[in-house]
């Protein structure tokens, strides 16, 4: 399954670092302050933070086992385009996700530093991934290349805007270390619970209103009928738009149901570091470097993995639309409780 939640852990935050390492707040420079606990989290809290790591999770993994097949299929793509468009997708958040931290541990607004960016960054976030399954009518095959390759590094940057401070949310909730491995805890269950919803919901779609690929076609050459294929656009359509509206839904309950702490600082403007400064420190530490090359190359095995496998179960082993329930079965089997 896809990645996502590992970036932030909420443990780190009660240790000091070294004055020229990266902070846990997202700023480079001196040591946060130390603040005294304050009273322990309600669980409504601890569920309304959960509930933001689902979006993440959802459409990730969706992107993961169908666009593949959305792209071959429907948006009718030849596959050396299709790889441009994806490994362009994942290159564009690797840059994002490190710009996203800079400009985040730079604002400070009466709604707080993190959850204004998680709110006002939905909706973007939303109508990228909605166009990112929309197929453009009357365009060549150089202009759809241009469209989705356009629409995934919006919606990479847009989800940047929202999982970077939702994961740095964490150290923000409380200042005593058990309460924020508490909640961490409640957000690994409800990103496990959002792969599995993400894969059974558009699976689900797809097979009830796409139908069958299986049909007679004209074109001997064609995976699919030109029916079959204005079905599976409309599925495409129909299962973006309900994640879309998880989506909003769990911005809006991490911005209203949360409370961000304001007494959780870093060092002064004049201390902190520059974009450009704080990217040399990380990178001159050698196993951060490490672990995020490892995490680079693990991430784009995953996504490749699930998008061959799905294109090896419809195709290869002719499971037509039943790959969905097959993709279920898997995920449940290797989630934790079933490990």
């Amino acid at each position: 399954m896809a990645g996502g939640g590992e970036e932030e852990e909420s443990l780190l935050a009660s240790y000091s670092a070294p004055p020229d390492r990266p902070q846990a707040n997202g700023t480079f420079g001196h040591p946060q302050r130390r603040t005294r606990p304050g009273k322990p989290l309600s669980v409504v809290s601890k569920v309304c933070f959960a509930l933001g790591g689902m979006p993440y999770q959802m459409t990730n993994n969706v992107i993961g086992f169908f666009i593949s097949i959305f792209l071959l299929e429907v948006a009718q793509i030849r596959p050396g385009y299709a790889s441009v468009i994806l490994f362009g997708g994942r290159a564009w958040d690797a840059i994002t996700d490190p710009l996203v931290g800079f400009l985040v541990s730079k604002t400070n607004t009466r709604w707080g530093k993190l959850r204004p960016w998680i709110i006002f960054s939905a909706p973007f976030g939303v109508a990228s991934y909605f166009f990112l399954w929309y197929v453009p009518g009357d365009f060549s095959e150089e202009a759809r290349l241009g469209w989705y390759f356009l629409m995934y590094c919006l919606f990479e940057a847009a989800l940047s805007c929202f999982h970077v401070p939702y994961t740095a949310l964490t150290i923000y909730l409380s200042a005593d270390p058990k309460e924020r491995d508490s909640a961490t805890a409640y957000r690994m269950f409800c990103e496990v619970l959002g792969v599995l919803l993400g894969s059974a919901i558009q699976g689900q779609i797809v097979a009830g209103i796409g139908g069958s690929t299986e049909k007679d076609c004209n074109n001997p050459g064609a995976t699919v009928s030109p029916e079959a294929r204005a079905d599976m656009e409309k599925a495409y359509l129909i299962g973006a738009g309900v994640m879309g509206g998880f989506y909003l839904v769990c911005a809006a309950t991490v911005f209203f149901g949360v409370k961000e702490r304001k007494d959780v600082e870093g060092g002064s403007e004049e201390e902190e570091a520059s974009f450009f400064q704080g990217l040399k420190l990380v990178f001159k530490h050698g196993p951060y470097v490490k672990l995020t090359m490892s995490f680079l190359f693990l991430s784009l095995a995953i996504q490749s993995v699930q998008g061959n496998f799905a294109l090896f179960c419809q195709h290869s082993l002719g499971l037509g639309d039943q790959f969905q329930n097959l993709i279920i079965a898997l995920l449940v089997s290797i989630s934790p409780p079933f490990h």
